[in-house]
């Protein structure tokens, strides 16, 4: 066989068997550094063409499939410690926490930031007299849950910590579902990794949002109770779909050039931003960043 055919079967079957298991969430792949990183491949190819000795085009081929693979596992690992709660974790427990942060009512700003791997996350528009409600339920990990107070701002943070355990593939479970106060300004910050999340914010002020994630399925539907909301989401491969109130004005950021994109009531401008009709005159505006991989993103009106 030769080598130059080994080298591209090879090739197709590794990275075949990273998407599907990018599929399936197993495994995380950063793939705006893939595609960063591919014209390297052009590099190799035309060095490939340019050695006419077969014995040294073997040892090429040779070190640059070990390049390539560590290319791929590079990918791979920035996003290995968020999901190594699927394979790793107490046999078959599942134990529940819950964490509440009573309400002072001088505070005015709330920020909540989330640091988590695989799992799934909900906000589900119900509403608390707490600052905020915390309900997981994981057999890979246990959360923390800190909070720190400055003035009429006050800062929640919860971290999950994956447990070291027993061999589980696919049996992971890692569930939290966050209920907050109405009354102050939020700020969210989230970092997590290939998971899902079902957020209603309709009844609540939030003034930012921001969403790291990898392969994930994202679904948020914000209201108009702030003057302005700043949504920013940066996923791998990934479904997001976005609502925004029809009465607010919306302007969408798109960096998300690999993806298919559904924008039904909004108009694109000159200079490549996408806007509501009524952006100008609406009093309450939404602004959208999103940058992700090959995704599907829908933002709609409602």
């Amino acid at each position: 066989m030769r080598v130059s055919r080994l080298f591209a079967g090879l090739l197709i079957v590794v990275l075949g068997i990273a998407l599907i298991l990018s599929n399936f969430d197993v495994l995380r792949l950063d793939w705006h550094f893939i595609f960063r990183l591919w014209p390297v491949l052009l590099v190799f190819a035309g060095i490939s063409i340019l050695v006419p000795n077969p014995k040294w085009r073997a040892v090429f081929y040779a070190v640059t499939s070990v390049l390539v693979l560590a290319w791929i596992f590079s990918a791979a690992s920035v996003g290995w410690g968020n999901v190594k709660g699927l394979f790793y974790g107490e046999k078959g427990s599942i134990h529940t926490q819950k964490f509440a942060q009573q309400f002072d009512k001088n505070i005015r700003h709330a920020v909540l930031t989330l640091n988590d791997g695989a799992g799934t996350f909900s906000i589900d528009g119900t509403t608390t007299d707490d600052l905020i409600q915390a309900n997981a339920e994981s057999n890979m990990g246990n959360y923390s849950f800190n909070t720190d107070k400055d003035g009429a701002t006050q800062t929640v943070g919860l971290r999950f910590e994956s447990g070291n355990g027993h061999w589980r593939f696919g049996g992971g479970k890692n569930t939290l579902n966050l209920k907050l106060n109405p009354n102050p300004d939020w700020e969210m910050d989230l970092n997590v990794g290939a998971c899902k999340v079902d957020f209603d914010l309709t009844p609540f002020k939030v003034r930012s949002a921001e969403i790291k994630a990898g392969a994930s399925k994202i679904e948020i539907r914000l209201g108009n109770e702030a003057d302005t909301t700043r949504l920013t989401i940066d996923t791998g491969a990934s479904s997001l779909v976005v609502y925004v109130p029809s009465s607010s004005g919306c302007q969408i950021k798109d960096q998300a050039e690999l993806s298919t994109k559904s924008f039904p009531d909004f108009v694109k401008g000159e200079d490549g931003y996408y806007r509501t009709s009524n952006f100008s005159s609406a009093k309450k505006k939404v602004f959208l960043d999103v940058d992700a991989g090959v995704s599907s993103v829908k933002v709609m009106t409602y």
